[in-house]
């Protein structure tokens, strides 16, 4: 089986801003089909950092400026109906303020593996992979790339 890996660097959104990256996900099984001579296997996207998730879903305004944050706020609300800023206890052991973003990471998760097949990823017409930011202040991100086949 052979191996290729390729990482790219990502400036984000703070508070669930998303990134629509489906063309790297297929650029880089492309890369690694040229480069390794393969045709059929797995891609996995891994983005580094704790607060940051890969997701997929349609990448449309409702859902990118709207409805996923809110439904994300519904487990892991960043502020009361006041304004202030909720307390976690991850809050104590770095005296920050991105406990929400910890757990909306974690639910989300920080990878996804999608299949392809001669070259092209197998997603739907209305399947985007999608990098989120959950982390309280904009960031750089990495995604490192493997893809593995035949």
């Amino acid at each position: 089986m052979a191996v290729y890996t390729e990482t790219k660097t990502y400036k984000t959104k703070a508070h669930m801003g998303m990134i629509d990256v489906t063309a790297d996900f297929q650029a880089a099984v492309s890369n690694g089909c040229r480069e390794k001579n393969m045709n059929s296997g797995i891609i996995t996207g891994f983005t580094t950092g704790g607060v940051a998730a890969l997701t997929t879903l349609e990448f449309e305004p409702g859902m990118v400026y709207h409805d996923l944050k809110e439904a994300m706020d519904e487990f892991s609300p960043y502020r009361d109906e006041k304004g202030n800023v909720i307390y976690y206890h991850h809050h104590d052991t770095w005296h920050d303020d991105n406990g929400s973003s910890h757990i909306k990471s974690a639910i989300l998760s920080p990878f996804i593996t999608i299949p392809f097949v001669d070259g092209r990823i197998t997603i739907g017409p209305w399947q985007n992979l999608t990098l989120v930011e959950c982390d309280t202040r904009n960031r750089v991100r990495d995604i490192v790339f493997q893809v593995m086949g035949e």
